[in-house]
Formats: C-alpha cells, sequence, structure tokens
C-alpha cells in the first residue's frame, strides 16, 4: 500500500463519519462528575516540585448507568474514556475488554476513525493505555505500541480544531519522546530531546486556551522546553546544554523538529500500512493475555506502572 504525506498530516472530509452521540456520552460523564476533583500525588521526576493528578469522582450508580447506555457504542473514544474509568479507580481488569475492542477497530490503516476528531482522540488515549501496561520487556510489543501512539497524537495535533485536544497531543508526544524506549524505536540519527523541546513549545504556544492553560496549571511548557535547551535536562545544571551543542538557535531547533516528527509519523504510519509494523490479530491477543495474567499475579507491578501514585487505598 502506497502512502502519501497528507493522510498523516490532514483530514479527508469525504471520509468523516457521522459521531456525534459522542457528545451526548461527554455531557452525560460530565455532569456526572462530582464538582470538586479528589487529587493523588504521583512519584514525580521533579525534585522540587510535586506532581498530583485531580481526579473527578462519579457516583457509582451514575456510572453504572452511563457504561450500560454506551457500552455497546464501538467507539474508540467511548471505550478507551471506560476502560480509563476502570483503571483510574484501580480496576485494571476490569477495563481491559474495553481497550481489547478499541484496540482491534485502530489496529489497521485504514479505518472508519481516521478521519474524526473523537476518534483520533480515543486512538491517542488507547495507546496511550496500552504503553503504560505493557511490560517493557516485551520490547517488540511496545514498539509497535508506541508507533502507533505516535501516529495518532501527530495526527491529532496536525487536524484537530479542538484546542484541549491540540495541546494534550503535544504535551504527551513530548512525554514519550523522553521515554527510553524512544530510543529504541526513533530513528538513531534523529535526537528525541530535540523533538522534545519542540513538542513542549508547541503545548505552550499552538493556541490560545493552551497557553492559558500551560500558565494556569503551573507546568509552563514553554519554560520546560526551554529549561531542556539549555541543559540538556529536566532540571537546571551547570552545563550549556543544547545551546552549546547544536549550531542552530532555539527556534531554529523547535521549527525544524516540529516538521521533522511529521515525517516520522509518516514513516510509521507507512511501516504499519505495508504489514512491516502492523499490531497483528496475534500479537493483540498475546498482549491482552500477558495483560490479564499481570492483572490477576502482578497486579501491583502493573498498577504502579500505569497510575504511579505514591500510595493507594
Amino acid at each position: 500500500m502506497e502512502c502519501e504525506m497528507h493522510e498523516v498530516i490532514m483530514i479527508d472530509k469525504s471520509l468523516c463519519i457521522n459521531d456525534s452521540y459522542v457528545d451526548s456520552y461527554v455531557r452525560k460523564i460530565q455532569n456526572a462528575q462530582n464538582d470538586n476533583p479528589q487529587f493523588k500525588d504521583i512519584i514525580s521526576p521533579y525534585r522540587t516540585k510535586g506532581i498530583s493528578l485531580a481526579l473527578y469522582e462519579i457516583p457509582i450508580i451514575a456510572l453504572n448507568s452511563i457504561i450500560f447506555e454506551f457500552k455497546e457504542k464501538e467507539h474508540p473514544y467511548i471505550l478507551a474514556d471506560i476502560a480509563c474509568t476502570y483503571i483510574y479507580g484501580q480496576k485494571l481488569e476490569d477495563g481491559l475488554s474495553y481497550l481489547y475492542r478499541s484496540t482491534i477497530m485502530l489496529s489497521q490503516f485504514p479505518n472508519r476513525f481516521w478521519n474524526s476528531d473523537y476518534g483520533l482522540a480515543g486512538a491517542a488515549n488507547t495507546f496511550r493505555l496500552l504503553l503504560l501496561m505493557c511490560p517493557k520487556n516485551h520490547i517488540e510489543l511496545c514498539r509497535k505500541i508506541y508507533r502507533y501512539y505516535f501516529v495518532y497524537l501527530t495526527k491529532l495535533a496536525c487536524t484537530t480544531k479542538d484546542e484541549i485536544f491540540q495541546q494534550e497531543a503535544y504535551v504527551n508526544r513530548a512525554s514519550i519522546e523522553l521515554s527510553t524506549i524512544a530510543r529504541w524505536v526513533i530513528p538513531m540519527h534523529i535526537n528525541p530531546d530535540l523533538l522534545y523541546i519542540s513538542d513542549m513549545y508547541y503545548a505552550h504556544y499552538c493556541n490560545e486556551l493552551a497557553s492559558q492553560i500551560s500558565y494556569a496549571s503551573g507546568w509552563k511548557y514553554n519554560m520546560k522546553s526551554l529549561t531542556y535547551y539549555q541543559h540538556a535536562s529536566i532540571r537546571p545544571n551547570n552545563t550549556g546544554g543544547y545551546a552549546e551543542i547544536e549550531d542552530k538557535t532555539y527556534a531554529e531547533i523547535v521549527a525544524e523538529k516540529h516538521e521533522q516528527a511529521k515525517y516520522i509519523a509518516f514513516m510509521f504510519y507507512s511501516a504499519i500500512c505495508t504489514g512491516e509494523e502492523t499490531l497483528t490479530d496475534n500479537d493483540i491477543e498475546i498482549l491482552f493475555k500477558l495483560l490479564q495474567n499481570e492483572c490477576r499475579f502482578n497486579y501491583k507491578e502493573i498498577r504502579k506502572r500505569v497510575l504511579n501514585f505514591k500510595s493507594y487505598k
């Protein structure tokens, strides 16, 4: 199958689906959530900044009612969101069947959700969870999941009109560019650190709402980008970082790597389309049997990988 770059960075409006029913699901979830979130402290890579995750609880009766109403909807946004609800409620195994259904729909290109905003967001959430859950010693599965996640995040960042979706796409892509697995997947001649610098910049400046969220949350993604450029680390240090290593200016790196990320996504997309890096049905069966066994016999370890809370009830 011959692929073209526009398939990764543009929406084909002639192939858009009507998934407006997802709006109804989103509204019902939002209306059912408690007004005041519960905060869970997360183990942080930062020495001076703790990280807290805001979790909006939903009364169990309301949640079960919504899940019962939408559980047969074969849409990745709904399926991944239900899976998330179970997973962050520390019921990881209950979320697996929803993740499985979503993965089956998204593993082949093209698929019917490839030109849907909600579809791309659901796909990104699906592969985010899979990348967190998959044991890192299963390198080939991790590599394949990473490629799908990178592709879906890139298409979402390039095409969505939703400002929150767009910012989250850049934030999440930046996070996996700093991961160990990036060194196994990103082409060797490309430095993932520089991709991170660019994506953190765009996480702040990709749209007006992104800048507001970046400041209000205290994350200041633009400063994270600049810190990494100046110190080659998430923490300030005594080195000159990439400011000394690279010949290009900060602005040139940001612009160049923004375009290079599209090229990488297209390369991954092409490899998946040709079958070279596809998550096959057999891969998916192996993955979910592995995750089921982890949930049953190695629960604390998989919970730590996925949730990374400082403490658990």
